[in-house]
């Protein structure tokens, strides 16, 4: 799995690092745009970082779906496994690179300004965001690989409209679970930044996080033994399509 990641690296790493350039040349512009650090400026600098992100999502979903369209690639003597969780891993990697990136530039933020602008609690609340961001990115790329290869298996017309019907469903489907066991949405979607901002004069700290991480351990292990099962259909489905 890993000899497929490097070679989808290799292959795109023209797109891949014009993707960093044009994300840091933005960042940087807006740094420059702001004379003074403040809550709208770091507001800008993670909405920013968060469209990126979608960004890749957007284009690990499209190599899978060059993947499934490749005669070629399928044949290749691999698990069958291994060749869809390569695009979740590649991507994975990618968003850390991107996670990386922003935590030196917050390290840098807090150099040249002062440490004085965290709450006092920032550094926990910050971490969970991060761990509920890369599991959201990977379940929702899941969701959407599902979606795709149920689709294009069906082999009738329309395949794009079906697989957003399909996606529609299982996501909603999912959620009404999570409702009806836990009062949560989809739990990753619903957490990633579940935190509220207080006036740092009114309490001893700006930053406060709904709930504690192991409220939301019983949907993690939920959704990911529902992520499990999918990649197992997955699996079928892409080996159905090469066997046929």
């Amino acid at each position: 799995m890993l000899k497929l990641m490097k070679y989808d690296l290799r292959s795109r790493r023209e797109r891949i690092l014009a993707f960093f350039v044009i994300m840091l040349l933005v960042q940087a512009g807006i740094w420059i745009s702001n004379s003074s650090l403040g809550a709208g400026l770091i507001t800008l600098h993670i909405i920013t970082y968060a469209g990126f992100s979608f960004a890749l999502l957007l284009f690990a979903f499209f190599s899978y779906f060059r993947y499934l369209k490749s005669y070629a690639r399928r044949l290749l003597p691999v698990p069958t496994v291994k060749s869809v969780l390569s695009p979740l891993l590649l991507f994975w990697v990618l968003l850390l690179s991107v996670v990386a990136i922003a935590a030196v530039h917050f390290g840098i933020y807090i150099l040249a300004y002062s440490t004085d602008v965290l709450p006092v609690n920032f550094w926990p609340v910050a971490s969970w965001s991060v761990l509920n961001l890369l599991w959201t990115a990977g379940f929702e790329l899941v969701l959407l690989m599902f979606a795709l290869t149920l689709a294009i298996s069906l082999r009738i017309k329309g395949t794009i409209w079906i697989a957003i019907a399909v996606f529609m469903v299982v996501e909603n489907g999912l959620s009404f679970m999570e409702r009806q066991f836990w009062g949560n949405y989809i739990s990753a979607l619903d957490n990633v930044f579940r935190f509220e901002i207080f006036d740092p004069s009114t309490v001893s700290s700006g930053v406060k996080l709904f709930g504690t991480p192991t409220e939301f351990l019983w949907p993690l292990l939920f959704e990911a033994a529902i992520g499990a099962v999918l990649i197992y259909v997955i699996t079928l489905l892409v080996q159905k399509r090469i066997e046929n």
